[in-house]
């Protein structure tokens, strides 16, 4: 029993080693999202200006009609990152599909407006991609930090207080083995002897 409390501590310990590296993760994602954020916040508030503008310029029917005109596809490459045994979805843009004026179809007679609508909505879409992954990153990271406080407040309120319990249990009764033992040793000798 003394060997499983000594395995207990030891994995309690890694436990909270573990929860300590990915804090310090979770803190750093956390920092770096705040920015991206406010960055996509600022740049919705942009496109969505363009788009009244436009829409005030150049009218519902216009608009309208160029809203039809697809982007290009934009391509993604998903990686794992593996920390402490939880796989992070690391999310990159390649740089063929990375943000240029080439990324809308080009029609003649697009006014400016609507083009810098096209072209702010572009920029919107490219920042929420990089939003993305910080977020499902930040949630893994959320959610592996709160199974690893459950284990270590489980080890350390249940497990261990019940290991250590059943040594002093075992301890305190081979205790009265031995002074039994012990009793019934002098008993035999003082019969023998007397």
């Amino acid at each position: 029993k003394r060997e499983e409390v000594k395995s207990a501590s030891t994995g309690v310990e890694l436990l909270r080693n573990k929860r300590d590296v990915l804090l310090i993760e979770f803190f750093s994602a956390l920092r770096s999202l705040v920015v991206l954020r406010d960055k996509l916040n600022s740049q919705a508030l942009k496109a969505a200006h363009s788009l009244f503008f436009a829409l005030g310029l150049e009218g519902k029917e216009k608009l309208s009609s160029h809203s039809f005109i697809k982007p290009k596809p934009v391509s993604l490459e998903v990686n794992y990152r593996n920390l402490l045994g939880l796989k992070i979805p690391e999310i990159t843009i390649n740089q063929s599909s990375s943000k240029k004026e080439t990324d809308f179809i080009r029609l003649d007679g697009v006014s400016t407006f609507i083009a810098e609508t096209r072209e702010d909505f572009g920029d919107f879409l490219h920042l929420a991609l990089k939003v993305l992954p910080q977020e499902i990153r930040l949630k893994r990271l959320g959610q592996e930090i709160k199974n690893t406080t459950r284990k270590v407040n489980s080890l350390e309120k249940f497990v261990m207080p019940r290991l250590k319990s059943q040594v002093k249990f075992i301890r305190e009764t081979l205790e009265e083995r031995e002074r039994e033992d012990i009793f019934r040793l002098k008993r035999l000798k003082k019969r023998l002897i007397g």
